[in-house]
């Protein structure tokens, strides 16, 4: 993993992230972080966790079964992680919100500032 990290070690503040999924339908992750360590060996590894209300993201989870996550790090640093690695609370309450983990499974995707916000424009995103 420590080629898939672009970053050096410390924590990054997520300015906006979005799971979506292969048909562009999304939930937004808010109040999150990228964390980049060193594991026992020495590489770097990166995993972040973000807040998600957890009855959107398993209403997109009913039509389709897998999200790839958007992130943003302010302008110049946007990036698409392909089928991370999610670990979500179990809380269905329509208005709860709790700590969803993930971590990626292989190369970040950078994207360009435009292509983001394209992108961006095109979700459609669960109500929040």
């Amino acid at each position: 993993m420590p080629d898939w990290v672009p970053f050096a070690e410390g924590t990054y503040i997520i300015e906006r992230a979005y799971l979506i999924t292969p048909l562009e339908r999304a939930v937004e992750l808010t109040d999150g972080y990228l964390e980049v360590v060193k594991d026992p060996l020495g590489d770097r590894v990166m995993h972040g966790r973000a807040f998600v209300r957890n009855a959107a993201m398993v209403s997109l989870l009913e039509d389709e079964e897998t999200f790839d996550l958007l992130l943003d790090l302010g302008e110049g640093f946007r990036y698409r992680l392909v089928q991370p690695v999610l670990q979500a609370g179990k809380v269905f309450e329509p208005a709860t919100r709790s700590l969803i983990h993930f971590s990626p499974t292989g190369p970040l995707q950078v994207l360009a500032d435009e292509d983001f916000e394209r992108l961006r424009a095109r979700l459609q995103t669960a109500a929040a």
